[in-house]
């Protein structure tokens, strides 16, 4: 009787034993499973992560490279053809005996072609880039002041900004962008320009005195252009920050690690 009892004392560990073994393989089993499962779906968002960086880079380099082709029309042709009209309306000018009205026409075909060649210089980056990032915001900075409509300020501790040249453009581009959205839509009557080095950091300021905005007020939509300065910066391992007030201006932050630009 005894050794029955021992016996079956023996079966229900044993029986309990092989039950707490499979549970704990089934739950090494599940943990497994959970743990690949979040590796998985890990990937899978890495992958489209990248898979969107690649779209957004491939639409920016087109982008780019229609700015590169329309500069390079202008330059080309249409500057070409006022050029020649301007000549034509000279010669036309000094056979009739200097008429005023020929030689104002004249004036404003000559002014249409410098205003031309300043568009074509704005968008053909490789041009304005060939002696760095800083020349061409103080070439941004001349043709604002041009206009009579604006005063500014640039001032900078890193000169010269050693900058990898597609990244310099891509930098080049928000600026002009931060630019294009205080030209149209701020009011602005200053802007000024600030680069600062911090550490490793280097910071670029876009500042004007115009209207501003509140991202927080209901109903604001962020217009195309500073979605684009955004999306310039994650390519790019940059950070953009716009902060703005109404009636209080707004900035435009551009921080970038330099050692990567070296």
């Amino acid at each position: 009787m005894q050794e029955e009892k021992n016996n079956l004392i023996i079966a229900v560990l044993t029986g309990s034993f092989f039950v707490l073994l499979f549970g704990f393989m089934m739950l090494l089993v599940v943990l497994n499973f959970l743990r690949s499962k979040k590796k998985m779906l890990l990937e899978k968002k890495v992958r489209e992560a990248q898979v969107q960086q690649e779209l957004l880079q491939a639409q920016l380099e087109m982008q780019e490279q229609t700015f590169k082709t329309v500069s390079q029309e202008i330059h080309d042709n249409v500057g070409q053809i006022l050029s020649l009209a301007k000549v034509n309306l000279s010669i036309l000018a000094m056979e009739v005996g200097g008429n005023e009205k020929l030689n104002d026409i004249s004036e404003l075909v000559g002014k249409a072609i410098r205003e031309l060649r300043a568009l074509s210089a704005g968008y053909y980056a490789d041009r304005l880039l060939e002696e760095g990032l800083i020349i061409a915001i103080r070439h941004e900075l001349e043709q604002l002041e041009k206009t009579g409509l604006f005063t500014t300020t640039f001032s900078t501790q890193v000169e010269p900004l050693a900058v990898d040249k597609n990244k310099t453009i891509f930098l080049f581009r928000m600026i002009q962008e931060a630019l294009n959205n205080m030209v149209k839509h701020s009011g602005a009557t200053h802007v000024s320009i600030n680069i600062f080095k911090q550490e490793e950091d280097i910071q670029i300021m876009i500042k004007d005195n115009g209207k501003g905005f509140d991202r927080k007020k209901e109903g604001f939509k962020p217009g195309i252009g500073l979605l684009s300065i955004e999306q310039r910066a994650k390519i790019i391992g940059a950070q953009a920050t716009v902060h703005s007030e109404e009636d209080r201006g707004t900035i435009v932050n551009l921080l970038f690690k330099a050692h990567n630009y070296d």
